[in-house]
């Protein structure tokens, strides 16, 4: 049941976690909340209905009154458009139908509904059919300063670029037949874990690469340990180490190893002898990255469905275990740093992500809103383009320059999935990480 004055939690985690579980009645009352008196309220609304309706499209038919009834209040309109922009994808027959109503009723003009109807994806519309910019549609100086400071070569130096004359890792070999093996839970004290190099600062933590032996196989991995006994944040700790460990499970996700809160908190994970995405020789081929990037997708529509995000992918998050037992195959990838880098950092870990790769909402939050799964879309899409071309995303006047205009050799298809991640307006971006998986897919049998 939705409760008669909901708070946006109330409407979001039963439609992440369990959509399935939503008829016509329950769902036509969601759809009632885009209405709301409360912004935040329509805005997890929005979202929600999404979540439900991305599961059962046949739901959208069984609201279009609903829909209609909240188009007529004014202060809602951007919301509902929103949402409908997004479900058209599902079942544009009912979209077509909730706007055509509106038409008629002179809710809408006609510019904007054929934009919605034709599945134009725009951040917000105002009555009129103009864009409203405040949302994110129109370039933003700090988010192109980004890509200005990539493109005049400030970021870190390295051997990746075009010719650089590293050879980028072999296109030769295969996905691995099976995952490779993943270290299991331990409870141990944190003096069981010895580093193998000296601690290294980083900001407000103490990050060391530790072995760890358990019956006779040998792990690696990253040892966590905040510096300040007093001000930690215990059960800020707590619940982040449990959205990870919830999550954890799947062969995407690096495993949380073990964690503690004496004398400080600290927290052991799974770590990559070969590094992350940051450390590899880059570009792949375009079937290795593609692999990657469904592989990617896959840990992302299971965290998303289980209430977790990440929110702040790149590529120095993404770490690559070899499947030691089988010669030629890929490296298989393993996304690290849920939401845990706040709490070893006097930083913010949403906007820690290195600048070159950080979404327009990372950057600018008051303009562009908070971070959330189109954030995820957007590292996605960013790891992507680095996989490919060796590179992070680059812009010409504003816009995310094609992968084909920096390696030509790219499938158009997978550059075009890749652009979408990157929009500047998170409605622009897929709606989930399952759609993405589906293009990628496509992409490959074309």
């Amino acid at each position: 049941m939705i409760p008669p004055n909901p708070t946006p939690d109330e409407l979001l985690t039963p439609a992440l976690t369990d959509p399935e579980s939503f008829d016509a009645a329950r769902t036509t009352r969601l759809v009632a909340q885009l209405g709301h008196d409360d912004h935040e309220i329509r805005r997890a609304a929005s979202w929600a209905t999404r979540f439900v309706i991305v599961e059962t499209p046949s739901l959208a038919d069984h609201c279009t009154g609903q829909f209609r009834r909240v188009l007529r209040d004014a202060d809602a309109q951007s919301d509902v458009l929103r949402t409908l922009s997004v479900i058209g994808e599902y079942n544009p027959e009912a979209v077509t139908e909730i706007i055509n109503g509106a038409i008629e009723e002179e809710t809408i003009d006609q510019l904007v509904g054929r934009y919605i109807v034709a599945g134009y994806r725009p951040p917000e519309f105002g009555s009129d059919g103009t864009v409203i910019s405040d949302e994110g549609d129109e370039t933003d100086p700090e988010v192109e300063a980004i890509d200005t400071e990539a493109d005049k070569g400030l970021h870190e130096p390295d051997d990746r670029e075009s010719g650089s004359g590293v050879e980028p890792d072999s296109p030769i070999g295969r996905p691995p037949s099976d995952p490779p093996s993943k270290p299991p839970r331990l409870d141990r004290s944190l003096t069981a874990y010895e580093p193998v190099v000296s601690e290294t600062k980083i900001g407000g933590g103490l990050d060391v690469v530790v072995q760890v032996s358990v019956d006779g196989r040998e792990f690696t991995g990253t040892r966590r340990r905040s510096e300040a006994i007093d001000g930690a944040d215990y059960d800020a700790f707590r619940s982040a180490v449990n959205r990870w460990c919830r999550i954890d499970d799947h062969d995407t996700v690096a495993t949380v190893i073990d964690h503690g809160t004496r004398p400080t908190p600290w927290l052991i994970t799974e770590r990559s002898v070969t590094g992350s995405l940051a450390d590899r020789n880059t570009p792949l081929s375009p079937p290795e990255a593609r692999w990657v990037l469904c592989r990617i997708a896959d840990a992302l529509s299971y965290a998303h469905a289980t209430g977790v995000l990440h929110g702040g992918l790149h590529p120095g998050a993404v770490t690559f275990v070899e499947a030691v037992e089988e010669a030629d195959t890929w490296k298989y990838p393993r996304i690290d740093d849920w939401q845990l880098g706040n709490l070893f950092s006097s930083t913010d870990s949403h906007t820690s992500v290195p600048r070159r790769y950080a979404a327009p909402e990372h950057v600018s939050p008051d303009r562009f809103g908070g971070v959330d799964t189109a954030s995820d879309m957007y590292g996605a899409g960013a790891i992507g383009y680095e996989l490919l071309t060796g590179r992070p995303p680059a812009r010409d006047s504003g816009e995310i320059r094609p992968v084909t205009a920096v390696a030509p050799d790219v499938p158009e298809e997978l550059s075009t999935t890749l652009i979408k991640c990157l929009r500047t307006a998170k409605m622009e971006r897929y709606a989930s990480a399952a759609a993405l998986k589906r293009d990628l897919v496509a992409a490959g049998d074309r």
